[in-house]
Parts: C-alpha cells; sequence; structure tokens
C-alpha cells in the first residue's frame, strides 16, 4: 500500500468517524442523569427478554441431550442413556502418543534450550510408555487390537529411543516416525468411531422408544463439540442420517463450545427466542443468524476505504 494511500484512507476514516459521532452526544457532554436513565431502560428491557427467554426454554420439552450420554429431559424429569462403548477410551489414548510426539517438538526445538526441552519431553513418553505396555494386556481388548496397540507404542518408543541416544533430531526424523505409527493410528480412530456409533445408535433408539409419537414431533435434539467439528462430527452424521426430518424442521441443534446439560437445554431456548425475534421483528425467523449490524457494514465500508484502480479491467 502506498504511503500516500495510507494517509488518504486515515484522514478519510476519520473524517467518517466525526460523521457517525456527529449523530450522537460526546461522552464528555452526556449528562449523567440520562446515561444512567439508559443504562436502567436496556436493563430492564433485557431484563423482561430474558424472562421471556427462560419461559421458553421451560417450556420446550422434551429434549434429547447429546453429550457424553443420551439424556432425555421432560416435565418429570430427565432420564439417562449411556452412549460410550467398552474400548472407545482405549483406542483415542493409546493414539495420542502421536499428540505426545508432536507436542514435543512444537514449536521446533531450535538451540541449547530447545534441546533440553525436547529431550525431557521424549525421556517421559520413553517412560511413559515402558510403564504403559507392563500393564496394557488389562485394558480388556481383544488379541488383535492389543497387539496394534503394541506395535504402535513400540515404534513410538523406538523412536524416541533412537533420538536420545543420539541427541539428535531433525523434521525428517519426525515424520518418518509418524508415517510408522500412522498405520495403526488410523485403525484405532476407525475402531472408536465404530464403537462409538454403535453406541450412539443403541443410545439413541432406546431414547426414542420412551418418546411417545406426538411428543417426538415436538422434541430438539441438541449436541455439541467445538466450532472445527461441526457437521464433520460423528453425532451430527449419524443424526442427519437417522431423523433427517429433524433437520429439516430445524430441532437439531449444534451448540459451539458449550457443555453440561443446564448450558444446553438453555441453549435450545435461546435459539428459539432468536427465531421468535426475527420472525417479529424482520418477518424472518432466521434474520438472527447473522450480525444485525452486518449488512449495514458494506455501504459503510464503501465511504470508508479508498481503493486503487484495479491492475486488469476485465473485458
Amino acid at each position: 500500500m502506498s504511503k500516500n494511500r495510507t494517509i488518504l484512507q486515515n484522514v478519510l476514516i476519520a473524517a467518517t468517524s466525526m460523521v457517525i459521532a456527529g449523530t450522537t452526544l460526546d461522552a464528555e457532554e452526556a449528562d449523567p442523569n440520562a446515561l444512567k436513565a439508559s443504562d436502567t431502560f436496556d436493563k430492564a428491557m433485557l431484563d423482561i427478554y430474558y424472562r421471556g427467554r427462560e419461559a421458553l426454554t421451560d417450556e420446550t420439552r422434551p429434549i434429547m441431550v447429546i453429550a457424553r450420554d443420551v439424556t432425555v429431559v421432560t416435565e418429570h424429569g430427565q432420564k439417562v442413556y449411556p452412549r460410550v462403548g467398552p474400548a472407545y477410551d482405549q483406542f483415542k489414548s493409546v493414539a495420542h502418543v502421536l499428540l505426545g510426539i508432536i507436542g514435543s517438538v512444537t514449536p521446533w526445538p531450535e538451540g541449547d534450550a530447545g534441546k533440553i526441552r525436547w529431550m525431557s519431553d521424549f525421556s517421559k513418553i520413553q517412560t511413559e510408555i515402558e510403564t504403559f505396555l507392563t500393564a496394557i494386556d488389562g485394558i480388556g481388548l481383544s488379541p488383535e487390537e492389543l497387539a496394534d496397540q503394541v506395535a504402535m507404542l513400540e515404534k513410538a518408543n523406538a523412536f524416541v529411543t533412537e533420538a536420545l541416544s543420539k541427541e539428535t533430531l531433525t523434521p525428517q526424523m519426525v515424520a518418518d516416525a509418524i508415517n510408522d505409527i500412522r498405520p495403526y493410528w488410523s485403525k484405532n480412530m476407525t475402531r472408536a468411531a465404530q464403537v462409538e456409533l454403535n453406541a450412539l445408535h443403541n443410545a439413541v433408539t432406546a431414547a426414542r422408544a420412551g418418546i411417545d409419537a406426538a411428543d417426538w414431533d415436538q422434541t430438539y435434539i441438541i449436541t455439541h463439540g467445538p466450532n472445527f467439528v461441526g457437521n464433520t462430527g460423528v453425532v451430527l452424521q449419524y443424526l442427519q442420517r437417522v431423523m433427517p426430518e429433524k433437520f429439516d424442521s430445524r430441532q437439531v441443534l449444534f451448540a459451539e463450545n458449550i457443555s453440561g446439560l443446564d448450558h444446553l437445554v438453555k441453549y435450545v431456548g435461546h435459539m428459539r427466542m432468536q427465531w421468535q425475534v426475527g420472525a417479529w421483528a424482520f418477518g424472518d425467523p432466521m434474520r438472527m443468524d447473522v450480525d444485525l449490524l452486518g449488512y449495514e457494514v458494506g455501504s459503510l465500508l464503501d465511504g470508508m476505504i479508498m481503493v486503487d484502480p484495479p491492475s486488469h479491467v476485465p473485458q
């Protein structure tokens, strides 16, 4: 960006800010009593809004919450259906040796301090693997599954042991080790997904059987997870396959980075309240799915940001 363009943009932004600020009182000129009244008014309006949202949450029943277990919440209480199958945790835990290796070289160790760090981490990995191998026969896996766990850990141990003995570590060494481990790691992920799907299907089927047809039509299903999971998560993929009608009616909700039964139940009420606001204020229940100010920003930015002529004008 050219210096002149930067100066021009800064001047334009400052001018635009003054125009926008001119539509309101400067904070220093505002009457403290008026500001207090404004805050009081805002709180009163939000209190009424929150009361409506809580009432809507309370009347939203049943709700099927899919978290660690499947819990059906009704006006009469709640019933829990376990959904974590045997060996699920073991498959994931053993595979975490890969995370330990990656964590030990992130950020990539440089200099003497970096060497001290990776050698310390590798020594811990080595000790933990060797300790775990003395007890691994008892984690409840089949002979084939157990053999894969042992092979994965032994390959990881061979890598860290060699690096420690040579006091040398390169990116290529780490990549080679991960490539050796990956086939076993991938099999564990497949096994864990299969166990989770089986347990999830059993739990949801049992929970669904406990809800009569009329109530089922009103039932919301909510699950949760980090935002990077989204529609690729096991639970949402399963629900899309077995109850597509719930997706069509927006009765399947995904709560990002929210956990805990009470919080998930409240999230259902929150979303229903957002749809109410959208329907009443805009005639569109989905309007609140976007930033209310977002539609206004484009035209404001057009007036604030200067651009250079394009390097190529399409013909």
